[in-house]
């Protein structure tokens, strides 16, 4: 999320809507959310009941500023009273009513998108002769909705026409969507046209075919979050030219906090289906803690706040540590990770092929604000982390420190003054990475040889013995004396002696 977009982020309020009959309490519908949102944010309930009658009521904490509004759906009309109400009061929602308006309602943003969703024709009338008018010189299969929602779950009944041409067909399907949506009906009929997708099944009650589909929320032009519409704990298979794709989409929409639901056709491309105001649109799969948490920039798989993972990192480097931090993001089939040393930090892509190798950095704080290999800022990208996990564990740090301090102590007790030598072999032995086995396979696969190389080493050892002693071990571990030659052993040994001297150097400072 970008710098600014955080900082507005961080500091949005919550209304929600009050339980009809108990208006200091959140409606149960929406229990959860309000709950989440209330862990870094201020919230407030308002009567529903009420502003449909012309009147605003507020309940339980106070509120000023930028808030986002979290419920039931709203005509336009309605949401532009809620808007000048609460604006009276200080509050100020997050989409103007015009936004709100032309997201809400299927012909404000269907022309800025024209091709990239259903072709779809509409009128503004209730009547049924007029709404056939729309079906001159239609071929094919249509679905039937109003500007804002379809009978879906009634799918053959009131929404689905499988030969538009079928007048008599097409006449009953339209008749039973108007009759049932009555005074609900929403600005006027919409025809659109039905889409080839990409079918996971058919919904268990209605029969209703069920497709590969998302909802994402955008705010402020980025990507909040996104997830499966209906299929639950399901990875999202979205590619990451898709993501650049959806983000093009999303720098597009003139409005602060917005939905794109996207569905894949049978040739495996994209497509808009629907587009609705953020306040408004219901999470779907999405969890309402992760939801909340990308407020803070803190995503999907990823449970931890920048200032948190800094916090417990530095404490580790302190007790004599060097974490190890790994990350995987959205859209991005690699690993990256993350060392933190006494003296500087790294950043790496992982892989025998295409790894980059440590590019290092003086501080965390700067690692975190540059621009990284791959176009990746840690700072701007937090919320993209779907997997980060860390050597030692920093899940419950807390319950874990005086554990962590033991086996520091215990460590230092057997190694000595040398144990900061085992320390830098392991260092650079790992960064050489024979065979490249490493970030594969587990992250102490070197430390047997790392540990005995250390243990023959003292602190005067030259770069020649060092190199002599890691040829050695490595010849007897795997057996291979060409590869593990002295004098393809002296790369590694000679960072290995310059880290000593490092080390030393610093001592003395």
């Amino acid at each position: 999320m970008r710098k600014e977009n955080l900082e507005i982020a961080k500091n949005l309020n919550f209304i929600f809507c009050s339980h009809p009959l108990n208006k200091k309490s959140v409606d149960e519908e929406y229990l959860e959310e309000y709950q989440a949102a209330g862990l870094d944010h201020t919230c407030a309930l308002f009567s529903y009941e009420d502003l449909v009658n012309g009147k605003l009521s507020l309940y339980c904490e106070d509120i000023k500023g930028l808030t986002i509004y979290r419920g039931w759906m709203m005509p336009a009309h309605m949401y532009e009273l809620f808007y000048n109400l609460l604006l009276e009061k200080g509050i100020q929602l997050i989409n103007s009513p015009k936004e709100y308006a032309k997201y809400h309602l299927l012909p404000g943003w269907y022309s800025d998108f024209d091709g990239l969703t259903p072709f779809s024709v509409w009128n503004e009338s209730r009547d049924i002769e007029d709404a056939l008018e729309l079906t001159e010189g239609l071929e094919g299969a249509f679905v039937v909705k109003d500007y804002v929602k379809s009978r879906k779950h009634e799918w053959y009944d009131a929404c689905f026409i499988k030969d538009i041409s079928d007048r008599e067909e097409t006449f009953r399907v339209i008749n039973n969507f108007l009759a049932r949506q009555g005074e609900n009906l929403e600005g006027g009929v919409v025809l659109r046209k039905f889409e080839s997708l990409k079918s996971i099944g058919n919904h268990k009650d209605s029969g209703m075919p069920i497709s590969e589909e998302y909802r994402v929320f955008v705010f402020k032009g980025e990507i909040l979050i996104s997830d499966n519409y209906w299929s639950e704990n399901e990875e999202v298979n979205i590619s990451e030219d898709e993501y650049i794709w959806i983000e093009s989409i999303a720098s597009k929409i003139e409005s602060n906090f917005v939905t794109i639901d996207l569905a894949r056709k049978t040739d495996g491309s994209l497509i808009i289906m629907e587009m609705g105001d953020g306040q408004v649109s219901g999470l779907q799969q999405i969890d309402a803690y992760e939801f909340y948490r990308t407020f803070q920039n803190q995503g999907k798989g990823n449970m931890y706040s920048i200032e948190y993972v800094k916090e417990v990192i530095n404490e580790l480097v302190k007790m004599d540590f060097e974490p190890e931090l790994s990350l995987c993001f959205i859209g991005n089939e690699s690993e990256y990770m993350i060392i933190v040393y006494a003296d500087h930090v790294s950043f790496q892509r992982c892989g025998y092929y295409d790894g980059s190798g440590e590019i290092e950095y003086k501080t965390l704080d700067e690692l975190f604000e540059a621009e990284l290999i791959d176009g990746i800022c840690l700072k701007r990208d937090w919320n993209k982390i779907v997997d980060i996990w860390c050597s030692p564990s920093i899940i419950d740090f807390e319950f874990k420190k005086d554990k962590y301090k033991k086996m520091i102590e215990q460590s230092n007790r057997e190694w000595g003054d040398r144990r900061p030598i085992f320390k830098i072999v392991k260092k650079e032995i790992d960064k050489w990475n024979p065979y490249g086995l490493l970030p594969d396979c587990p992250k102490d696969e070197f430390d047997g040889e790392s540990t005995r190389i250390a243990l023959d080493m003292d602190w005067n050892f030259t770069t020649d013995k060092i190199a002599k002693l890691i040829s050695d071990e490595f010849t007897f571990s795997f057996g291979d004396e060409d590869m593990f030659s002295l004098k393809c052993c002296k790369p590694t040994a000679k960072n290995i002696r310059d880290g000593m001297d490092r080390f030393i150097e610093n001592k003395r400072k």
